[in-house]
């Protein structure tokens, strides 16, 4: 019954779906590994969201990658978009480490935060209407529509895991939701979220899937090595960033394979 109820706290907590009390979020503290979990199901409904609209709107790769964000923002929220944006402003202010560390908790929008924002939605906008236009084979299939329905799912459990990537690496800097989740998840957490994870990605995508896991595991320790040179550690907003960078790096890395790599000069 525990568990079921740190899986219902994984999904009220990174989705926006009904998932029953909010007390059960104290059940997810000690059941982080549960987030790659709670990703497949995000990644599952985004990818039948992505085949219908493909189907629907043949040939509109722009339209679709615009109805795609908003889908996915509708299902998961603004929390980690409003990390993001904090990250922004923490690392983009000028001062003492201190100085940092206050303008990563200011909850105004600084300038630093809006441009990570809009970077953020070109690059996720760019990416996705890229991937619609490629022909995804996928042990599920082959075709434009199931190919980033696909796509999807294994972008939201890689960057899920890479939330976990962080907490476990990282260091808190002050008391809250962040320090909750960084304290509760140690290496056995870690390595259950990996199995779970590259279960999923490696049956929805073969080896492919393994390494875009991977990639976007690598992308949170970015986020983390930038954290501790700007703040001395991780807080909430820096495990919210590494799961809206992995979801670009997933795609990128997604796009790279599939699309035969960025430049005609790559052997890949």
């Amino acid at each position: 019954m525990n568990l079921f109820d740190g899986l219902l706290g994984a999904i009220g907590f990174l989705t926006t779906l009904p998932a029953g009390k909010t007390d059960r979020f104290v059940y997810l503290q000690k059941r982080t590994y549960l987030f790659p979990v709670a990703g497949a199901l995000i990644g599952m409904i985004l990818g039948v969201i992505a085949t219908i609209l493909m189907v629907l709107l043949p040939g509109q790769p722009g339209i679709f990658s615009v109805l795609m964000i908003i889908s996915i923002y509708f299902l998961t929220g603004v929390n980690h978009l409003d990390a993001l944006s904090d990250f922004g402003d923490g690392i983009t202010a000028h001062g003492s480490r201190e100085k940092k560390v206050r303008a990563l908790k200011d909850m105004a929008l600084g300038t630093g935060g809006v441009a990570f924002i809009v970077f953020y939605f070109l690059l996720l906008f760019v990416l996705i209407q890229s991937l619609a236009t490629l022909n995804i084979s996928t042990g599920w299939g082959s075709g434009i529509g199931i190919g980033i329905g696909i796509s999807m799912l294994v972008a939201e459990v890689a960057s899920k895991h890479s939330m976990i990537t962080a907490a476990c690496l990282g260091q808190p800097i002050h008391q809250g939701m962040g320090s909750v989740i960084a304290d509760n998840t140690g290496p056995g957490q870690l390595m259950v979220s990996f199995l779970i994870s590259a279960a999923v990605c490696t049956v929805a995508m073969g080896m492919a899937g393994l390494v875009v896991l991977v990639m976007a595991m690598l992308s949170s320790v970015v986020v983390l090595v930038i954290s501790n040179r700007h703040f001395g550690g991780i807080n909430g907003d820096c495990i919210g960033t590494s799961n809206e960078l992995a979801r670009l790096v997933a795609l990128g890395t997604i796009f790279i394979i599939y699309a035969g790599g960025l430049a005609a000069w790559m052997p890949w």
